[in-house]
Parts: C-alpha cells; sequence; structure tokens
C-alpha cells in the first residue's frame, strides 16, 4: 500500500498570488537567502499566521483562512523585524506579536547593551491601534492566544498565553 500526501497549504500558492495582486512582489522573492515570506503561526482553529516584508522592508502580518482560502491584512510595522510569534484572538481584535529588537552585531553598535534582545507587545487592531508592550526580555517568548472549546459553557473570550524559552 503506497501513502499519497498532499500539501494543505502552500505559501506561495495560496498568499502569493494575493500579494502580487496588491503590489508586494518583494515579498515573493524565493531566493534561498530570502526571509520574505514565511508562516510564523497554526492557531488552533486551522488560521494560517504569515509575515512578509514589503518593498520598503517593512514588515507585515497576514492571516490565512484555509476553510475559505481567503487572506487578511492584519498589521504592518514600519521597519524590517524578525517575527518569531504571533497570535489573533478569536474576535480579531488583540494581536500578540514577538520579535527580536537588534541582531546582536546592531545591540553593539548601536551601544544598546542594556535593551533587551526580545520584544512581546500586544495590539489592539480593530477598532483602534493601540499598542501595549507585555514584556521586554533576553529570552524568546512564544505568544498563543487560547480559544474557547466550542459547545462548552465557558467564557467566548480568547485568553492569551505566553512562554519564555532560553
Amino acid at each position: 500500500m503506497l501513502l499519497h500526501l498532499a500539501a494543505e497549504f502552500d505559501l506561495q500558492r495560496d498568499v502569493g498570488p494575493w500579494l502580487a495582486e496588491r503590489g508586494w512582489a518583494a515579498a515573493l522573492d524565493t531566493s534561498e537567502n530570502s526571509s520574505a515570506l514565511h508562516v510564523v503561526n497554526v492557531e488552533r482553529n486551522g488560521k494560517i499566521i504569515y509575515t512578509w516584508k514589503g518593498n520598503q522592508r517593512e514588515t507585515h502580518i497576514g492571516l490565512y483562512d484555509p476553510q475559505t482560502k481567503e487572506n487578511e491584512h492584519l498589521y504592518m510595522f514600519e521597519r524590517d523585524l524578525r517575527i518569531i510569534s504571533c497570535s489573533v484572538n478569536s474576535e480579531r481584535t488583540l494581536l500578540a506579536v514577538s520579535f527580536r529588537q537588534y541582531t546582536e552585531e546592531e545591540r553593539v553598535s548601536r551601544l544598546l547593551q542594556s535593551v533587551s534582545k526580545y520584544l512581546t507587545l500586544l495590539i489592539e487592531i480593530h477598532p483602534i491601534n493601540n499598542v501595549r508592550v507585555l514584556k521586554a526580555v533576553d529570552s524568546c517568548v512564544r505568544v498563543q492566544f487560547l480559544y474557547p472549546v466550542e459547545g462548552r459553557n465557558t467564557s467566548t473570550e480568547s485568553r492569551p498565553l505566553a512562554s519564555f524559552r532560553r
């Protein structure tokens, strides 16, 4: 018996055309050294969070829904960031993002020895863009919203979870 595996999601196939339509061609760079487009999380509901670099190297965050095959732009940082972890609540009003602030070389060259390597933010993406710093630490932080289990009589709110690792 032969097992046949098929990809349910492919960044270039499912996100690429949507990005090209909106003029974000830099994100479609498929060269070996490119970090222009990559997946940062798969939410509990199956939706996929990905990031891409814009034409000016700004960092965008998008959401792909495999059931509806639709993409959504969630947020944009005006600088080039290395996003480590990202999660959106089920209501799509809050975005938790963890990223590396500076490379080690940038920290040394800018004499920012006292600045934390990583920053974790909670961003209100709807209705207003309110940004709150959750944590600035020297260890990597993974963020994830915990969604309520459907059919249970629990609160319908999503709750943020952060885990630290060195």
